[in-house]
């Protein structure tokens, strides 16, 4: 009775150490995680604090400061799938730190405007988190992660030519969907380059009225939506490009709204809070409509779903 026991008791010994040793070497791989991180942020100080400064008093990037606990509580959300098997991975993790030093290095060299700067280091930050996430956890952690590492890139200010190319879209596209509500609306207005001029007031769509905070805001919606909603890739991935045309139309509406009021309510409209200020009831129509979109790519895959499972053959 004694020898049958025995092989079975020393046989589980060993199974109960190495879980331990695992356990604890998980634990030492995480705070070692933790102190290079903070190593990261002292290094990355003086432009973190540069790039929190700027969103605060920027209409554009005042998102930025929610972004990094955003992307935590999505990382924390999902730390039993990412965590479940990590290893190290010097082999991926090593380069793209280097990369983010040398980026760093010729951001300070070579950039002289202040927002490229910033651009160039946020950039480089981005980068560092990616290479001590990868060398810690390795590219199986990493892919799994994938949704919260990649949305840190919203911390990084857009470089001047794609901004700049950027908002002359957006302003293309809502001036031409304000001339299209304005000829559905019988109003005829002679267009010359971004400007409507009426019998009764002239307008410009100036580079301001963009709406590209709101397109941005749009976007980083339509990527929650679909990341916490639908199951498809490629859903998500319409979703979040579908969020920018109803953005621009939404922008759109707002401008032949005001326009509109102006001529047949309150020439004086258009030096009042509605302009100034009363883009976020507008916004409200665009997430309206983003949520419609959403819902019938969320119904549109339930029933794909259902059947499958009538119908697992097909």
């Amino acid at each position: 009775m004694q020898n049958d026991k025995s092989p079975a008791s020393l046989d589980s010994v060993p199974a109960t150490l190495q879980a331990g040793s695992l356990a604890n070497g998980g634990r030492r791989r995480f705070m070692l995680y933790c102190v290079s991180l903070l190593v990261g942020i002292g290094l990355f100080a003086l432009p973190l604090k540069a790039l929190v400064e700027m969103s605060l008093k920027s209409e554009l990037y005042d998102y930025i400061p929610l972004m990094f606990p955003l992307c935590g509580y999505l990382l924390v959300m999902d730390r039993k799938q990412v965590f479940e098997h990590t290893r190290w991975s010097f082999g991926w993790g090593a380069p793209i730190l280097i990369l983010s030093l040398v980026v760093a290095a010729a951001g300070r060299k070579f950039v002289f405007g202040h927002e490229d700067y910033l651009c160039v280091l946020s950039f480089s930050f981005w980068l560092f988190l990616m290479g001590i996430f990868l060398l810690f956890f390795g590219p199986g952690a990493f892919l799994k992660a994938s949704f919260p590492l990649f949305m840190l890139l919203f911390t990084v200010p857009l470089p001047t030519p794609l901004l700049d190319e950027i908002v002359g879209l957006l302003q293309r596209g809502s001036y031409l969907t304000a001339s299209w509500i304005f000829h559905l609306a019988g109003q005829v207005p002679i267009e010359h380059g971004f400007s409507f001029t009426f019998p009764q007031i002239s307008i410009e769509v100036a580079r301001q009225c963009s709406g590209i905070h709101a397109c941005t805001a749009m976007v980083i919606l339509a990527l929650l939506g679909g990341r916490f909603f639908l199951r498809s890739k490629v859903n998500r991935t319409l979703l979040a490009i579908l969020a920018v045309p109803i953005a621009t139309f939404k922008n759109g509406v707002r401008i032949a709204a005001l326009t509109l009021a102006a001529i047949y309510i309150d020439p004086n409209i258009l030096s009042t809070y509605w302009h100034r200020d009363g883009g976020i009831i507008v916004f409200g129509l665009g997430f309206a409509l983003l949520a419609l979109v959403l819902l019938g790519m969320r119904k549109l895959e339930k029933m794909s779903h259902r059947r499958r499972e009538e119908n697992p053959e097909v």
